[in-house]
């Protein structure tokens, strides 16, 4: 059993939104796109009511819910076999939930099987309501039927509610990303009493064993020799002020079996060492064992016949990069369903191109777009191939800044990253204009020069992309490309005319030509003069593909006052227009296309003398 679509309204920071999930789904996006509330809206609707805290006015949309606001949560579950409701009674009868189709092409929820490939589905509501009276959250959680309008909280009409058996059934389980994975692995978490209960049982007669040894200690504290003296002193004040004997005693724990089990601290040893506590060894261990517990506990359950949903925010906090992949591959191969949030490059290169989804929060308006809507073909164009295989941490890097550059070619991209990367590098090149542009936008690389392509893939994930062309004939033609294309860019920049990157970098260069008498710059036989340089760099058989001399160059730049002021006029440039923030006058036109869509800004013939 799997969740194929969740369905939020009003909740946190989500006005409404809807999800598509596969089995195994990863979403990325920046801080504050809503991830973490997907996490808990499904903790919400389908895990126990200890996952997350208790609900006041903030979790509600807008922080101030009037009494008729509604926080409503609708997940689809999907994975019924066999696709017949009379199969599954404990889902489908009288007071437990309604049986829906899902078109197995589009996702759409009806109710009536039209088509042999439909999927039998149950939708799951969760519902909260701010009591103004009682100044708290009042919540339900219902089997919901959308051809219903009843308010889950209306008295007079009942609501089917969820059995405890079902939400067992489902096997829903959150790792959120503020744990504390040495206390995942002990009696104190939920979580491992879950495990445990499941897998044989706690511990009972140990338990009550320990709890009545620690009751009666064979060397109390309290008889102590540094103790005693003070222990009788306090007895005897504590007697004469209440008329009866009251001792003093000290436990190592509150002697009861929930105090024991709290008490409880997971040691490790490795290679037959004395055994420590798991908060003195690396996190890296610690979380490792934990998610090995967790997947031997998942493992058992889908042998049984149960269900084994995991979620876990943000992996890549606590586990170092060899073990991610490692670690992912095994929950995706034993979980039912397996759900990822991820600010990570390294974990979004996990999952194939159709099980990662961008997260995009447009004013309260959520969506997750997914990279592809279905596997990649294998004869995928090389952009493509590009764009979602070989260069996907790049790609999905990019796609978590608040707008996306796309440049012509992959040369331009990795002028820009360079660019960029010694600029920061270097304490004395660090500029507004640069650091702005590094933290607004992102560079995709461009496979084969095919802009339009690239931007094509794209257009359906992110909503901001900006297009970026050279001032040549190719320039112009990929313009006309751009535009005239399914879905035409909204912004697009052009460098001066007859200008590439290339006659970009020589103009930086040119403000401080000294720059090149750099010994390996001279011994890799670049050339002394603007001219020749900007030759050289467009020259395949020369510059063009040489990353060392490209990096040499771009470092001996950031350490140059005079290259640094263009370096940073041009990623000024670049991050104004992508944020429609006010341009400095004379730095460039801007013109309509003819489409009447696509604005083009171009830059002047001639730089301005910086």
């Amino acid at each position: 059993m799997f969740v194929s679509k969740l369905e939020i309204r009003g909740f946190r920071g989500i006005s409404n939104g809807e999800i598509a999930f596969q089995k195994f789904t990863t979403l990325i996006g920046p801080n504050n796109s809503g991830k973490t509330t997907i996490t808990e809206a499904l903790a919400l609707v389908l895990g126990r009511d200890r996952l997350i805290r208790p609900l006041t006015e903030h979790d509600f949309w807008g922080s101030n819910p009037a009494p008729a606001d509604r926080i409503t949560i609708v997940a689809t579950l999907a994975g019924f076999e066999p696709n017949d409701p009379a199969r599954h009674p404990t889902w489908f009868r009288y007071g437990r939930g309604v049986f829906k189709w899902q078109d197995a092409n589009t996702a759409a929820i009806k109710p009536t099987k039209t088509e042999e490939s439909d999927i039998l589905v149950c939708q799951i509501a969760f519902s909260a309501r701010f009591d103004n009276d009682n100044l708290e959250t009042v919540t339900a959680r219902y089997f919901y039927d959308a051809d219903s309008t009843t308010d889950p909280f209306d008295e007079d009409t009942p609501i089917a509610t969820v059995p405890t058996e079902v939400i067992r059934e489902i096997g829903f389980f959150l790792i959120p990303a503020s744990r504390t994975w040495d206390r995942m692995i002990s009696f104190g978490s939920e979580l491992f009493r879950r495990v445990v209960s499941y897998v044989g049982g706690r511990p009972a007669a140990a338990v009550l064993a320990e709890r009545e040894r620690l009751r009666a200690p064979q060397n109390p504290l309290e008889v102590d020799d540094n103790l005693i003296t003070l222990v009788a002193s306090v007895n005897a004040d504590i007697k004469m002020l209440l008329g009866r004997q009251s001792e003093l005693k000290f436990r190592l724990t509150t002697t009861d079996s929930d105090g024991i089990m709290e008490a409880i601290v997971p040691h490790f040893s490795e290679d037959g060492a004395l055994a420590l506590p798991s908060r003195r060894h690396g996190s890296g261990l610690i979380s490792m064992q934990t998610l090995i517990l967790l997947m031997h506990f998942g493992r058992v359950r889908v042998e049984n016949g149960d269900g084994f949903m995991m979620v876990i925010e943000e992996p890549e906090l606590h586990i170092p990069p060899p073990l991610q992949r490692k670690l992912l591959h095994l929950l995706k191969s034993m979980a039912t369903q397996t759900i990822v949030t991820s600010h990570s490059p390294t974990v979004a290169d996990i999952p194939e191109p159709h099980e990662i989804a961008l997260v995009v929060n447009t004013n309260g308006n959520l969506s997750a777009r997914p990279f592809l809507t279905t596997p990649i073909p294998p004869d995928a164009t090389n952009p493509i191939r590009g764009l979602f295989l070989t260069d996907r941490d790049a790609t999905t890097s990019a796609l978590m800044h608040p707008r996306i550059l796309i440049p012509e070619g992959k040369t331009d991209a990795n002028w820009l990253r360079l660019l960029v990367k010694w600029s920061e590098i270097n304490a004395a090149a660090r500029d507004d204009g640069v650091m702005n542009f590094s933290h607004e936008v992102g560079v995709i690389p461009t496979k084969d020069a095919r802009i339009g392509e690239v931007y094509q893939a794209l257009s359906s994930i992110h909503p901001n992309i900006i297009c970026l062309v050279d001032g040549d004939a190719a320039g112009i033609a990929y313009v006309a490309i751009l535009c005239r294309g399914q879905n035409p860019p909204n912004t697009l920049i052009q460098w001066p005319q007859r200008w590439s990157i290339e006659h970009v970098v020589g103009w930086i260069v040119a403000a401080d030509l000294g720059i090149l008498n750099n010994a390996e710059l001279v011994a890799a036989g670049v050339p002394q003069t603007r001219q020749p340089l900007e030759i050289a760099l467009s020259d395949a058989n020369a510059l063009k593909t040489n990353e060392i001399v490209h990096g040499l160059l771009a470092e001996a730049v950031a350490a140059s006052p005079g290259c640094r002021r263009r370096v940073s006029h041009i990623f000024r440039f670049l991050t104004d227009v992508a944020t429609s923030r006010s341009l400095s006058p004379g730095t460039a036109n801007a013109s309509a296309h003819a489409n009447g869509i696509t604005t083009i800004w171009t830059f002047n013939d001639a730089f301005p003398g910086i």
